[in-house]
């Protein structure tokens, strides 16, 4: 048996297991939305594309759907732009291989924590009465900050937690992408006597485009399965300024009547709208890269 079969019968039990489960709850989750099942009663009948159309007109999905959008592009660009300020400043600093080890292992430690532990912690720091944030604002004659209660304030404060996690995270990454890279431009360009951030700005980081590409795809994968950070931080509050697609789903489909269909169109929908988005992005980004 040569490498290609032997790499096509090992992998294929696992990824038909893996098919038939993403296919099952989909049709699931698309014969639900056609229907006007609700968890308060037992029968149901065939409602054709009447969810979907009142998920057009519902101003609260409207705004799940904006606040969707800003936390993906806020996390995504938040958590790249300090990976590369903290890559690069490690890069340039800190000359011994030992204390980089070092820092990177302290690095790795909130990416591990559960979300739901990570959101627990930060609830602590960011309280107005208890909370070491507030604690600091104050010797500066500043709060108390109510983060998580002021509408202006909840959606930034639940994603620096998520930058926090997944920006050291990358910041790990990049370093040992930076030390890895050949030395040669680098020399050239301090011979040519250009400075700290020009060397980087122009040789080390474009030579890291297509690792850097790859991590914003990951981070907006990843972005998109915040529910648990959000809902123990703010529950989508207060008001509806945190609530995300998935969450408002969770909720008409729990909390409010057990609304099935109403959730399991507006999963549909999300679905639709991230595989076309998603795609769309990736072949904008196939042909900026060539």
């Amino acid at each position: 048996m040569n490498n290609r079969r032997f790499v096509f019968w090992t992998l294929t039990p696992g990824l038909a297991i893996l098919a038939m489960l993403a296919l099952v709850s989909i049709a699931g989750a698309l014969y639900f939305s056609v229907m006007d099942r609700s968890l308060r009663y037992a029968d149901y009948d065939f409602a054709g594309l009447y969810n979907y159309h009142r998920l057009l007109a519902d101003r609260r999905f409207l705004n799940a759907l904006r606040i969707s959008v800003i936390w993906e592009v806020v996390t995504v660009v938040g958590a790249l732009a300090v990976a590369t300020l903290l890559s690069v400043m490690i890069f340039e600093t800190v000359r011994s291989l030992w204390v980089r080890n070092l820092i990177c292992l302290a690095f790795l430690a909130p990416v591990l924590l559960p979300r739901v532990a990570a959101a627990f912690i930060w609830r602590f720091l960011y309280s107005p009465s208890l909370g070491l944030i507030n604690y600091l604002a104050s010797l500066v004659g500043i709060g108390p900050i109510e983060f998580l209660a002021d509408p202006s304030l909840a959606l930034i404060s639940v994603a620096v937690v998520d930058i926090w996690q997944w920006g050291l995270f990358f910041t790990v990454i990049m370093l040992k992408l930076l030390e890895t890279l050949p030395k040669d431009p680098i020399e050239a360009a301090q011979l040519d006597n250009a400075r700290t951030w020009e060397i980087h700005a122009f040789v080390t980081l474009p030579m890291l485009k297509g690792p850097i590409i790859s991590l914003a795809l990951v981070k907006a994968v990843e972005s998109l399965r915040s529910f648990d950070l959000i809902y123990v931080m703010t529950g989508g509050g207060p008001g509806t300024t945190t609530e995300t697609l998935d969450l408002y789903a969770y909720q008409a489909g729990i909390n409010l009547g057990g609304r099935i269909s109403y959730a399991s169109a507006m999963s549909i929908l999300l679905l639709l709208l991230t595989t076309i988005v998603f795609t769309l992005v990736w072949r904008g980004i196939r042909k900026w890269s060539v």
